[in-house]
């Protein structure tokens, strides 16, 4: 029998200290499946971390002494993952719009991280086919498809690379403010 994974949006004021946020608590939101994390992400993604926080405490859905933790989403199986919020998901959603190439080393990053995931979901048959197109999507810049690709595997899986690529993002996008910074200095 499989586990039913049942997934929470949390605030965590330390390490296992959590309180759990009732989000169809707050007015006019009605998730249908709100111990999903498909929905929790649907929800979360359409606010900042500052707003979504500022949701939070007008509709009193937490103890006091948690409204400066950590959010993040827990299951009953212990899983323990961060939320996607608008900057992240505006992140993934730059990317498929790029219609600039990627550095090889971002390629390559990506390529060797979906390879992992989706050997162990995807069947034998079609594992090199999934790898073959994915990487033909990446060759030549073909950012959407890329996605679209990652769609097909299930969410739970293609959460975790959206996350990798949100991350990158912020991180090249980090260097590039760092050298323009420190090329300003130099003038």
């Amino acid at each position: 029998m499989d586990n039913i994974i049942i997934y929470n949006l949390v605030l965590e004021r330390r390490n296992g200290d959590y309180n759990v946020i009732e989000i169809n608590s707050i007015p006019n939101i009605d998730l249908s499946y709100p111990n999903e994390i498909g929905a929790i992400d649907t929800f979360t993604s359409k606010y900042s971390e500052a707003e979504l926080r500022i949701l939070v405490e007008n509709n009193n859905l937490v103890a006091p002494e948690y409204l400066n933790g950590t959010f993040k989403i827990v299951s009953n199986l212990k899983h323990n993952l961060p939320i996607l919020t608008k900057e992240r998901f505006m992140a993934i959603y730059e990317f498929k719009e790029n219609i600039i190439e990627i550095d090889r080393s971002f390629k390559d990053k990506l390529y060797g991280y979906y390879k992992k995931i989706i050997e162990k979901i995807i069947p034998a048959e079609l594992f090199s086919e999934y790898l073959k197109n994915f990487k033909l999507a990446l060759d030549i810049n073909n950012y959407k498809e890329v996605l679209n690709l990652i769609e097909k595997i299930p969410y739970a899986k293609a959460r975790s690379i959206y996350f990798m690529i949100s991350d990158e993002i912020d991180k090249r996008k980090n260097d590039k403010i760092r050298k323009l910074e420190k090329s300003e200095e130099v003038a």
